[in-house]
């Protein structure tokens, strides 16, 4: 009962908290573009739920440029990698729809984040070249290589134009594995099932090496970052049984 209470108590203030913030956020991103405003928005809003994330990582990651690519569960999955990856000054790849909310559109484009347009060509080689600049400019990309969110759970198909940033630029790429968004929020939900558990687990693998990789390589880099996602789905649920 308490927490079925807490649950209700929690979503409430989170939508309070996404009206009177997001206007705010969207006119402060306009106006000053520090990409700290989407960090600090973030972590507000994992606070808010009181959602916990957990950091396991292969090896410790130095600072620098790198191409990170993530399994896709949830909406969720933004706030964690961007509190989770707050020292790699990221930037995510979104599909162009996002751009036209108020406020929130108009703040992501502020800041940098890459609109994707996936049924159109000549729209996805415009969004490679746009990476490529963003990366030019210092900053690193987040990349969903299923291109939409898990409804079970399980890895999707990776789409094959995401690997062709990395490959053009000589960007590492380091696979990424978020476990437990989809138990608050599932796609399709707007009601955050906190009472479930409010535990987030992110393993952070070593880099993939593409320096003997060529431009035709996407598919092979595809399975590369496939099976090391793979394998840190089986070490988290090791970790969250135990």
């Amino acid at each position: 009962m308490l927490r079925r209470l807490e649950e209700i108590l929690r979503n409430f203030f989170l939508w309070l908290y996404l009206l009177l913030t997001v206007p705010t956020f969207g006119i402060m991103a306009i106006l000053i573009r520090k990409h700290f405003f989407a960090t600090f928005w973030c972590k507000g809003l994992l606070k808010t739920l009181g959602i916990q994330v957990e950091v396991v990582k292969k090896k410790e990651l130095p600072k620098g440029i790198y191409i990170f690519m993530a399994n896709h569960q949830s909406q969720l999955d933004i706030p964690v990698l961007e509190k989770v990856l707050e020292p790699y000054n990221i930037r995510f790849l979104a599909k162009k729809s996002l751009f036209k909310i108020p406020f929130f559109g108009w703040g992501i484009k502020a800041l940098g984040y890459v609109p994707v347009e996936r049924e159109n060509p000549k729209e996805g080689l415009r969004s490679v070249l746009a990476c490529v600049e963003r990366i030019k400019e210092g900053v690193s990309l987040v990349i969903f290589p299923e291109g939409t969110r898990s409804a079970t759970g399980e890895l999707l198909p990776f789409k094959l134009g995401g690997f062709v940033i990395p490959l053009r630029s000589k960007i590492p790429v380091v696979p990424v594995t978020i476990l437990g968004t989809r138990d608050i929020l599932p796609k399709g939900a707007l009601w955050f099932r906190v009472s479930a558990g409010k535990k987030v687990k992110v393993y952070i693998d070593e880099p993939v090496k593409i320096e003997n990789l060529s431009g035709r390589d996407k598919e092979k880099l595809a399975q590369m970052v496939r099976e090391k996602i793979l394998k840190g789905f089986e070490m988290l649920t090791k970790i969250r049984e135990v």
